[in-house]
This record gives structure tokens, sequence and C-alpha cells, in this order.
């Protein structure tokens, strides 16, 4: 192995152990149905005893001028108003095509071990969908 590959394979090792100033934890959902216009999720998230950042998001690709994208979340059955710098629903003619995403960010603040049911809707129209990340801060 030469000098750089060394100081390269280092590098990564330090970065691979590094601690972030905060943990963002990937959190698993359940497909319950998929198909190519619309898919619905149910994700478990276990409280920390702590404020939590919850952050859900969509991602697509092939967005174009007529693409409808729209996405409903529910916490225990009751709706979820997403947070500030939320993006739900998108229409073709806002301009944005090719990759986009739909996010919404809330917070969760219960007894450490309760445990709630964020399930969401994914509607799509006219755009492949790509995948989900359910993350916690």
């Amino acid at each position: 192995m030469n000098k750089r590959a060394g100081i390269i394979c280092i590098f990564l090792a330090i970065v691979a152990t590094a601690s972030p100033t905060y943990a963002e934890d990937v959190l698993a959902c359940e497909t319950q149905s998929a198909n190519f216009k619309r898919r619905e999720y149910r994700c478990p998230v276990t409280s920390t005893g702590r404020e939590q950042q919850i952050h859900f998001k969509a991602d697509f690709s092939g967005s174009h001028d007529d693409t409808l994208l729209s996405m409903n979340l529910t916490l225990d059955g009751l709706p979820v108003s997403c947070r500030k710098g939320s993006k739900t629903w998108l229409k073709g003619e806002d301009g944005e095509e090719g990759d986009v995403s739909l996010e919404c960010h809330l917070v969760i603040n219960d007894i450490a071990g309760t445990k709630r049911m964020l399930r969401a809707t994914v509607n799509i129209y006219h755009a492949e969908f790509v995948g989900i990340r359910l993350s916690a801060r």
C-alpha cells in the first residue's frame, strides 16, 4: 500500500469514529402498501424522555411541469402539524424539476419509553418514487 492510500485509510477511520455535535438516529418504517401512485408507511417511534426532533423525508426523481406530490402524516391516529420549513406537497408548476423531496419536521416530547406510531401516506403523480428516510435527533 502506498503512503497516500494509507493516509486516506487513517482519515476514513477517524471520520467513521468521530462523534458529531448531535446524534441522528435513523428509524425504521414498515411499508403497509405500495404502488406507483400511493405509498403508506408505519413507523414506530419510542420516546427518549427528552425533546426529539423527528424528520420524515420522501425523495423522488423525474419531476416535471405536471408532477403532483403530497404526503399526510398522523401520530397515533391524529393529524401531524409539520413545523416551519417542511414541505408536504409539490406542484410541477412550482418550477422544480428533476430530483425533488417532500419533508415533515415535527417534535415529540414524551416520557422515556413511550411508544408512538407515525403513519405516512405519500401520493405520487408523474414522478418516480426513490425512497423515504425517518430520522430523530
